[in-house]
């Protein structure tokens, strides 16, 4: 299971509450709920005298849902007790594919589905969650139709994502890109040509799909592939198509901060690829952060990927709360020689 994950289990223990008695007692003269006389016979209910049903009704703890008093059987469930299986099943999450409450199922930020779902559903390419109505693109990945209605997938859209990553990036860094990478919307099979190989992790494939199998920085990436042509002295960005508009921004930045670095921070073009995808995957971060975009941020804070998951853990904790400045130091004064080929983990 991986750590973005949670596990949802309605937890239900049954109990019987005890009923009550008519009596015919002498003692007792006064209705413990109304204050009025008691009858002949009264009710006994766990030791409290009543003069009628509903005065017992009064003293029975009630539903935390319908608000009705609880007679025999009930079910209690952290702290709260519920009259019926259709009351306590009301106030269970809904899975967002079935729509069925949940009794046992998956939690994933703030996303919940049932079992079922969670098993037989494929996954989005684009949003990695279980596909609510999905449908496959030609080259063979699904999308969800969330990530398809809000998809960017001319050549019009992308570029207007791609100006708002790059105006971010360059208010989060204070810096400008000089040049600005020529942007190539592609699809799967188009990045595998470009990239060569997919690369696959010797973790399991996480759920964002193609996120973590993607290629970039010449060798291998997440969404996109930053390439320099040495004999045009172009530059060019490759992002896959049909992606959300949010998380295209995210790659887009992601993208961006590479060329950042390769322009403004020189020095760094001989470090350790985990330098370079931690540094990109720390400003992503940071992005989804200002964005409240937590699917994103979820995935870059729990990858497995020795480069692309430590590499942004290492960055992580230099820069922290401190952010650009604090990275910006590092890299100014990092002896790049002295750079172990792994990141450093405490």
């Amino acid at each position: 299971m991986f750590s973005r994950r949670s596990m949802l289990s309605a937890l239900q223990i049954l109990f019987v509450l005890p009923g009550t008695k008519l009596l015919a007692d002498e003692n007792p003269t006064v209705c413990e709920v109304c204050g009025e006389t008691l009858p002949g016979r009264y009710w006994n209910y766990e030791g409290h005298a009543c003069c009628s049903q509903q005065c017992v009704d009064k003293l029975r703890p009630k539903c935390a849902k319908c608000g009705r008093p609880i007679n025999g059987q009930y079910i209690e469930s952290e702290g709260k007790i519920y009259c019926s299986k259709k009351c306590f099943n009301s106030t269970l999450p809904r899975c967002e594919i079935c729509g069925a409450h949940i009794e046992s199922g998956y939690s994933i930020t703030r996303h919940n589905y049932c079992d079922e779902c969670m098993s037989n559903s494929p996954t989005c390419f684009s949003c990695g969650l279980p596909a609510k109505d999905p449908t496959e693109l030609s080259d063979g990945r699904i999308v969800c139709s969330t990530c398809r209605r809000w998809s960017v997938y001319t050549d019009d859209a992308a570029l207007e994502q791609y100006d708002r990553a790059r105006r971010e990036l360059e208010t989060w860094t204070g810096l400008q890109l000089r040049t600005i990478p020529q942007l190539k919307l592609v699809n799967r099979t188009e990045m595998e040509e470009l990239s060569g190989t997919i690369r696959k992790t010797d973790e399991p494939v996480t759920i964002r799909g193609l996120y973590s199998r993607q290629t970039m920085l010449v060798k291998r990436g997440i969404f996109g592939s930053w390439r320099k042509n040495e004999k045009q002295s172009t530059e060019s960005v490759y992002i896959v198509n049909h992606l959300h508009e949010e998380i295209f921004r995210v790659a887009a930045v992601h993208e961006l901060m590479h060329d950042m670095v390769h322009e403004h921070f020189p020095k760094l073009e001989d470090a350790p690829l985990w330098v370079h995808e931690g540094i990109s995957q720390f400003a992503a971060a940071e992005y989804c952060r200002k964005k409240n975009y937590l699917d994103a941020l979820d995935t870059i804070e729990t990858s497995k990927d020795p480069d692309y998951g430590d590499g942004y853990r290492f960055f992580n904790d230099i820069a922290g709360f401190k952010g650009w400045n604090a990275l910006k130091q590092w890299i100014e004064e990092v002896d790049v020689s002295s750079l172990p080929k792994k990141a450093p983990l405490e």
